[in-house]
């Protein structure tokens, strides 16, 4: 070979290293959250945009925790104000209730409704084993989409919350 041919070589295997290191190097953004950035949990309901009062809190509260022992089936109602800035809402959801917990003492039979009315956002967040064999993720946008939204737009949040949790709950049985 070559002095040519040896430079050459050189040349192609020095750039095509050095271009590998730089790919392995670039960051992926963050979005994991810190522990501490979500609320604590409070009960079935966790209201922390204030948005219910407190007959509906206690209502809710007694309906979730009586169909939690009757069917083994857990479900957590949770409002808030914001999101992290490096979160979307709907990461920000499904990330809570997985911190929380939801229905993972039950056997991955849980659900998690969080709302935020400043942001106009609703998600219903299911374990894999409630998604798989009882409420697909079409259906809880349709719960959403057609029986909480119309009741949120009127202002009645609480009605809303109360037929879509209706709502799941029939197909959930």
């Amino acid at each position: 070979m070559t002095f040519r041919n040896i430079f050459i070589i050189f040349l192609l295997t020095f750039f095509s290293c050095k271009t590998a290191k730089v790919e392995t190097e670039t960051e992926q953004p963050k979005t994991e959250i810190i522990a501490s950035e979500y609320p604590q949990q409070i009960g079935f309901v966790n209201d922390f945009e204030k948005i219910f009062t407190e007959d509906d809190i206690k209502f809710l509260e007694n309906a979730l925790s009586y169909y939690k022992e009757n069917s083994n089936r857990e479900i957590a109602i949770i409002t808030i104000e914001s999101v992290p800035e490096n979160m979307e809402f709907d990461q920000y959801a499904i990330s809570m209730s997985d911190h929380w917990n939801v229905g993972q003492n039950n056997d991955g039979n849980g659900l998690t409704v969080v709302l935020s009315k400043m942001l106009r956002k609703v998600r219903i967040s299911t374990t894999d084993k409630t998604r798989n064999l009882y409420l697909s993720d079409e259906f809880c946008k349709k719960v959403i989409d057609e029986t909480m939204i119309p009741e949120f737009k009127k202002g009645n949040y609480n009605d809303g919350i109360l037929l879509g949790i209706n709502e799941l709950i029939k197909k959930w049985i």
